[in-house]
């Protein structure tokens, strides 16, 4: 009797087995139909706010070195920037070793004219900034905050060309540059900034280099003139490296 239900319990496995290894082989040889991709939410807003995308600095639509700056009679530059926290100088180490200073002492003498705030964006600098008549230069350095808010680029644009022809009314022969973002992931902005600079005769001044650079920013808790530092502004190294690149952009 128990060889009887051994023997049927073996023959019960090998029934099993079979069965397992017939599966196997029919569907051995099926193939998967690959999945779709999931679909994105389809947003309910009627204007969705476009974020900044990084993306790779854009190439200047203007070559360095053929924005000749203008002189008066006595050879003196009116040069206006206008700009962010950076145009202020934020963080170096002193005032005159900010960018903006910096390209003043090159390019002197300069009768001058900033409209530099900090924490603000585009919007807010350009409807503030008196733009003078007769300007020699002009360094246009707005962009930054946009993309941390983030500014729509439809409206951002719109406000960058109208602040960039105010200057060409004004001053229809001063020599335009138009800085880029002092940020790694402001390429779309950055775009902007470069076509509209470009169709303007100026030129397009990219920072994305000189962001990436460690050596530029940092480290926090520095003193400065204006407080203790971070480290996401440009220190004196970074000051510096904005400077030179403004320069090379210019003849004077």
């Amino acid at each position: 009797m128990r060889r009887g239900v051994a023997w049927g319990i073996a023959g019960g496995i090998v029934l099993v087995a079979l069965a397992v290894g017939v599966l196997v082989a029919m569907t051995a040889g099926v193939e998967r139909a690959p999945s779709s991709p999931a679909t994105a939410p389809i947003s309910a807003s009627p204007s969705p706010t476009p974020s900044p995308t990084p993306t790779a600095t854009p190439t200047p639509t203007a070559r360095p070195g053929t924005a000749l700056v203008q002189r008066d009679g006595a050879g003196v530059v009116r040069m206006l920037v206008a700009g962010d926290s950076l145009a202020a100088g934020f963080f170096a180490s002193e005032k005159a070793l900010g960018f903006t200073t910096l390209v003043a002492d090159a390019v002197g003498p300069v009768e001058m004219t900033t409209a530099a705030y900090a924490h603000q964006t585009l919007t807010t600098v350009a409807a503030i900034t008196d733009v003078p008549d007769d300007l020699g230069l002009a360094v246009i350095e707005l962009g930054t905050n946009d993309v941390g808010l983030p500014t729509p680029l439809v409206d951002f644009e719109q406000n960058y060309a109208g602040l960039l022809d105010r200057v060409r009314v004004s001053s229809p022969t001063a020599a335009l540059v138009c800085v880029g973002t002092w940020t790694s992931d402001g390429g779309a902005y950055d775009e902007v900034i470069a076509r509209a600079c470009g169709e303007r005769g100026g030129i397009y001044v990219g920072l994305a280099d000189a962001f990436a650079d460690p050596a530029n920013h940092g480290p926090a808790g520095r003193e400065t003139f204006a407080g203790e530092g971070d480290d996401f502004h440009p220190n004196d190294a970074g000051h510096r490296a904005i400077a030179e690149r403004i320069l090379l952009a210019l003849s004077y």
